[in-house]
Formats: structure tokens, sequence, C-alpha cells
């Protein structure tokens, strides 16, 4: 009973060192809280996208409890050195190290209430929050979130899982001190690091090879496999930087007549002095500042451009498709129109396709000037691969192109697709294809075409083509050659794919939908599909990834934020003695407070230096992932991730101001 008074009390009356652990504590049941709540709600099923939200909010539950547990050692460790010497005296006293462990004990299972009842009130109110703003995100129409249960009980677990882990850790620190030892705890400094002109060296190579492999990626595939060795090469790389380049650059200051300037002096021996604690602290921060950015800017940039996918596979509002042969297209036409009329509906700029798409092509070597293709099937990424999508002339001109020339069987028009035109020189130099066993003239290469629908492969090659035919029969010939040759002995042959596009206005959907299927009950081949629904769709899909982007990211920034906390408080009560010393020495208040401001500042804007040239040296894999969603507007991306930045640099600039003066009333006090 003694105890748990004295626990009580302990709390009370030192309220001002365990709020940041408390405050730790709870800022991260709260975040986690969100990702349960959500992943386990049963309202998550009402909406498009649920499920695969309710996925990746599991696979975010994940990232954050292993990014909660580091939080929560980090605070409780910072408490236990706060209250070592609280601790010490208990021991002379001759409270014992056993009811010593046993008051940590109870302290703990009252922060671990104060966590779960703060926690869970404050978690079930961000967590609504947050479920209004991704219903509106995906277009949704359903805003009430339902608590499940077992969300609540499933964090209580948890957490009481990571307070035994921090249980452990209390013991081992009591157990193995010495009561003087715990005496000294708080007040005792760091040795000066040793520098280390090997590891100095490694952390230059190691950031410069993960650079490398981020500045020469060549397409997106490879991006999302070099990604994370990169990402592992330059956080190694960002630890060893701070924990060896910077007191080796320290060290060859000291060796310049600068040095002995009274300003540089106190600076550089100040920094030098406690950069073996600063090192893992600014390291740590930097990770979580370069992982912020790196996970809204990949979020943020799939989702804006989700919009610009859509309309590049949908020319038009509405289309009808089938993949059975069609040779009727414009008698379905006629009945699409009439289907229309029967509910008097408005349908415009009907347009008739005849194609197929991405069939993979192996180019011989030859002249420039000349495209033979070779007996062997394209393979993903090699030099020779091409991606062909052919048509007909018709359907070019069907859609509005309207200088397309007249062409004979033995005629095509070439047209590059490819998002980065390198190979645009090579095909306006062609003159002849050559197609499995058929020859053809090339009349003429073409810039670009309108309103033809997107290849799914533009994100992945440089080498996309569009072959145009005379007419139907042509077209079919060239096909069959390909099957014949590319398919043979295979279970499958490429189809040609015909579609009718057309626009009409979102709110008469439904009613063009039933009249449809009233219309072409007789043929079952044809399904119609509509842009504002492919929208929705795809909104619902990637909403759930930008959902989980946006949680991470404030998840990074609060950890970054309590870091930076923790450091102002322990850096503050270590430069409160060596200030109090250099003004018994001579030094002014006024070059005292220079020096502090310009320490802090080197402490804290340093981490943030470091990331943007992190995410600069990131920027080309960073782009070419986001490709991987058929997201090909740079301009976008860029705009996306100067905004990304700049939003940061505020919050870290707010983050500094506060916590700044935590510092500065600690060392002036």
């Amino acid at each position: 009973m003694l105890s748990l008074k004295l626990a009580a009390n302990n709390i009370k009356k030192g309220f001002k060192s365990f709020a940041p652990f408390l405050m730790a504590s709870i800022t991260m049941f709260v975040m986690i809280f969100v990702t349960a709540s959500i992943a386990l709600s049963p309202s998550i099923h009402k909406l498009k996208g649920g499920e695969a939200l309710s996925q990746i909010m599991g696979f975010a539950l994940i990232v954050l409890s292993i990014f909660a547990v580091l939080i929560l050692i980090y605070s409780y460790r910072f408490l236990q050195t706060q209250r070592s010497r609280e601790f010490g005296l208990y021991d002379i006293l001759g409270f014992g190290k056993t009811r010593i462990v046993g008051v940590a004990f109870l302290e703990l299972i009252l922060s671990y209430l104060i966590t779960i009842v703060a926690g869970t009130v404050c978690g079930i109110a961000f967590s609504k929050f947050l479920f209004l703003i991704f219903v509106n995100m995906i277009g949704g129409n359903y805003f009430n979130l339902v608590i499940s249960p077992t969300a609540i009980i499933l964090l209580a677990f948890l957490f009481l899982i990571f307070f035994l882990v921090l249980m452990m850790i209390g013991v081992w620190i009591i157990w193995r001190s010495s009561s003087l030892d715990l005496l000294r705890e708080e007040s005792k400094g760091e040795k000066e690091p040793k520098s280390n002109l090997f590891f100095a060296i490694a952390s230059v190579i190691l950031l410069a090879a993960g650079y490398y492999i981020a500045l020469t990626v060549d397409n997106p595939i490879s991006a999302l496999m070099k990604f994370f060795i990169a990402v592992l090469l330059v956080i190694f790389g960002t630890y060893l930087f701070y924990i060896s380049f910077t007191v080796w650059y320290l060290k060859l200051k000291k060796k310049r007549a600068s040095y002995y300037k009274p300003n540089n002096f106190i600076t550089t021996s100040s920094m030098l002095y406690r950069m073996k604690a600063n090192a893992v602290g600014l390291g740590n921060i930097t990770i979580l500042l370069s992982m912020t950015i790196v996970t809204v800017v990949i979020s943020w940039g799939v989702f804006l451009g989700t919009e610009n996918v859509v309309k590049t596979f949908y020319t038009r509002e509405a289309q009808v498709f089938t993949v059975s042969p069609n040779e009727n297209r414009q008698e379905d036409i006629e009945r699409i129109k009439s289907a229309a009329d029967s509910k008097k509906i408005e349908i415009k700029n009907i347009s008739d396709l005849y194609f197929v798409q991405d069939l993979a092509v192996d180019r011989q070597e030859t002249a420039n000037d000349k495209f033979a293709t070779s007996t062997k099937q394209g393979v993903m990424f090699d030099k020779s691969t091409y991606y062909a999508t052919l048509t007909t002339a018709q359907t070019l001109k069907s859609l509005g192109n309207k200088e397309i020339p007249t062409l004979k069987d033995d005629q095509v028009l070439v047209v590059n697709l490819a998002k980065n035109n390198k190979n645009k020189t090579s095909e306006n130099q062609l003159q002849s294809l050559q197609w499995y066993g058929d020859n053809y003239q090339v009349k003429d290469t073409l810039k670009t075409v309108k309103d033809f629908p997107a290849s799914g492969v533009t994100t992945i090659s440089s080498k996309v083509m569009m072959i145009v035919f005379a007419n139907d029969q042509a077209f079919d010939k060239a096909l069959a050659n390909y099957n014949k040759v590319i398919s043979a002995g295979q279970e499958f042959s490429n189809l040609a794919s015909s579609s009718i596009i057309f626009d009409i206005k979102p709110v008469d959907e439904k009613r063009f939908t039933k009249a449809f299927k009233e219309e072409f009950n007789d043929n079952k081949d044809l399904t119609i599909s509509y842009r504002s629904e492919a929208l929705q769709d795809q909104r619902a899909n990637v909403g759930g990834l930008v959902f989980v982007g946006f949680v991470l990211g404030i998840s990074f920034i609060l950890g970054a934020a309590l870091i930076i906390y923790y450091k102002q408080l322990s850096e503050g009560a270590q430069d409160k003695r060596s200030f109090k010393i250099l003004q018994e020495v001579g030094l002014s208040k006024e070059e005292v407070q220079k020096t502090i401001k310009s320490q802090v500042r080197m402490i804290f804007f340093l981490p943030l230096v470091i990331t943007i040239c992190h995410f600069a040296g990131a920027y080309l894999m960073v782009e070419k992932i986001i490709m991987l969603f058929d997201i090909n507007d740079r301009s976008a991306i860029l705009t996306i991730s100067l905004g990304t930045i700049a939003i940061l640099a505020l919050i870290y600039y707010l983050i500094y101001k506060a916590t700044s003066r935590v510092y500065y009333k600690i060392v002036e006090r």
C-alpha cells in the first residue's frame, strides 16, 4: 500500500518528469488506435476499397507498433535518467532495490492505465475525424465509424506487452547500478568521442553508393526492387555520418586558426564533447524526416494523379467493350443510339475502335530504317524488346484524327507511344516493316494520335509503338501471324478488342445502363463501363494507400518532435552547468546566448539539410515508383515534392521554436 501511495505521489509531484513519457505513450497509442480501429471496424466494409484499406492498415499497424516500441524505450530511458538521483537516494536511505523496483513497477502500471484511458478517448475522436477525411477523399457516402471493442482490447494487450518490456529495462538499469552510480547518472556527461577515419570514409561510401543506385535507376520495376537496397545503404551511411564523419570534421576544425576565436572555440568544443550522444538522435530525426517526405510524396503523387490516369484509359465517358470478334460495330452504334433515344438521353462523340495492345516484340538487329521482328518472344527490359499496339486507319479517323493518309494493304503508319521519346529519332527513320513473314512499307510516322486509350506499359518501357494497318483484314492477318509465331504451342493467344466509346452525362449513366441491357440482352459479350465509376473505384483503391501514408507521415513527424524535445531537455540540463562555468570565467551573458543559439541552430537544422539532400538523391527513384501507377506528369510530381518539403520545413521550424524555448529556459534559469 505504501509503495502504491509513493508511486502515485511520485507521478503527481514529479509530473514535469513524467509528462514527456506520458505524452509519448499517449501519442503512440492514439496513432496505433487509429489504424486498428479503422482496420477492424465493420464500417470499413461498407465503402468501396474498404477491404484493401483494411489490409493496408494491418501493415501500418505492424510498422507503427515497431516504431512505438522504439519511441517508448527512448522516452522511458530518458525518464529513468532524470530520476536516477531519486532512486539513488531511496537506496541510500535503506529503501532497498527490491522495493525501488516495486515502486517503478507501480508507476508503470499507473502510467499504463493513464495511457489506455486518455489514449482511448483521444483515439476515438481522432479516428472518427480521420475516417471522415478518408470517406471524403474517396467520394464515399458512409460517414459513421463504428469502433470495434476488439480494437480496444487488442491495443490494451499490445501496450501491456510494451510496458512489460519497459519494466524489464527499468529493472535491469536499477539492479546493475550502485547507489553512487544512480546519484551520478543524471549529471554524468559524455566522454569526448574518438574520431575514426575509417568509419568517416565508410559513411561517405555508403551514402554515395545509395545515391548512385537511386540516380542510375532506369525503369520503375527496377526502382522498386532497388529502393530497399538504397534505403538500407543511406540509413547506415546516415548514422555513420553523424557518429564518425561529424566528429572527424569537428576535430579537423580544431586544427584551424579560426578555432581559437571565442565563439568557434566554445561551439566546436561543446558539439564535439557531446557528439556521441547527439549522433544517434540526429540520425533518428533525419531518418524519420526522410521517411515522412518519401511516404507523403509517393502517396499523394499517386492519389492526385489518379484522375489523369483514368482519363488516359477512358478517353470518353462511356465505353462498350468486347474481346469477341465483332464485325457489326456500326450496327451496334445504331443500337446504342436507339437505347439512348428510348430514355431521352443525349450521347455524343461516338467512335469505334478495333485494336490489340502491348504485344511483346523482339526486334532483329537491322539498319535504322528497317524494323524486322524475330521469332523470339519479347522479354521485359531486354534492349531489343518493343511493345506494339496494332490498330486500323479507320479507328484513328473515328477518333477524330483527320490527317490520316489512305493506306494500301502493304502499307502502315507508325506512332511512338513512349512517354520519354528516346527512340523517336530512330522510328522517324523507319522506311519498312517486316512483321512475322509479311513486309510493309512505312508510309508515314505520326507524332501523336488523338483520344486513343493509353498503353499499360508506357510507364515501364521507352520502346512502345503503334502500327496502323489499312483495314480490318490487314489487321487480322498481322495479329494472326504474331499468334502463329509467338503463341504457337501455348495455351493462349492475343485477341483483338472492339470498343465503342462516347460521351454521356454522369447523371444519366444508371438509366442508360438499364436501357443498354434491355437493348443488348441477346449479346452477353458486350460490357459497358464508365469513366466516373472507374475514377471512383481507383480513388477507393488508391485512397487507402494515401490514407496510410498520411497516418504514417503524422506518426513519423510526431516521433521526430518527441526525440527533438527529449534532446532539448537533456542538452539543456548539461549546457546549464557548462555555460554557468563559462560565465564564471568571464564570458558575457550576450556571448553565452549567441553561442547557445549557434549550437541549437546547428543541431536542429543539420538533420533538415541532410534530409533534403537524401530526398534529392532519391527523387528519380521516387518518381519512377510513382510511375508504376501510370502517373507520368513529372511537373505534378515535382510540385508535390517541393510542396511537401516546404510544409515539412515549416512544421520543423515550428517544432524548433517551441522546443528551443524549453532549452533556453533551462540554460538561462
